[in-house]
């Protein structure tokens, strides 16, 4: 049976791959509540900063879909988001020539100069809390997310075409 929650520590369950699971998940929402803390002084949510990163470090410029696909945001959360990073004076919209429904995204030096003084302080933040494992159990980690993401990605597809 489940044992009771505690705040501190995961919480145990009969079932080991629920538990796994459940650490995944926990360990997830901890770090999205750290995430909005450490942001905070700079932007109004992590989502901002893995927009601005996306975007500093694409290759080429992205439209809003494509940075949506990129960042498993959809369509309707995307415009919002960038609306109001737009309004904040962290982005710009470009128009795509021969497509007026189509914007290429890009930083404004202002979101530019945000995004310097947060990214090396979040980087040094990373290295801090993944200190606490070797380089191989590092690699074990990316190896079982990149499964497990797998895994959701071919549920979720079966799931949807069993709705269609």
């Amino acid at each position: 049976m489940e044992k009771k929650y505690c705040h501190t520590e995961l919480v145990s369950f009969a079932d080991r791959d629920h538990e796994a699971l459940m650490g995944v998940w926990w360990t997830g929402i901890l770090l999205k509540k750290r995430a909005k803390h450490f942001f905070s002084n700079f932007l109004s949510s992590e989502v901002q900063f893995n927009i601005m990163m996306v975007l500093k470090y694409s290759e080429k410029t992205l439209t809003q879909s494509e940075l949506g696909e990129q960042l498993l945001v959809d369509k309707s959360n995307i415009t919002g988001l960038l609306d109001r990073m737009e309004k904040s004076g962290l982005i710009r919209r470009l128009s795509v020539p021969g497509d007026r429904r189509c914007y290429h995204i890009e930083l404004t030096d202002s979101g530019r100069e945000i995004l310097e003084k947060v990214e090396q302080p979040y980087r040094d933040y990373v290295k801090k809390l993944m200190a606490t494992f070797s380089a191989k159990e590092i690699d074990d980690i990316n190896r079982y997310m990149s499964r497990l993401e797998k895994a959701v990605a071919a549920e979720e597809s079966t799931a949807f075409n069993d709705r269609s």
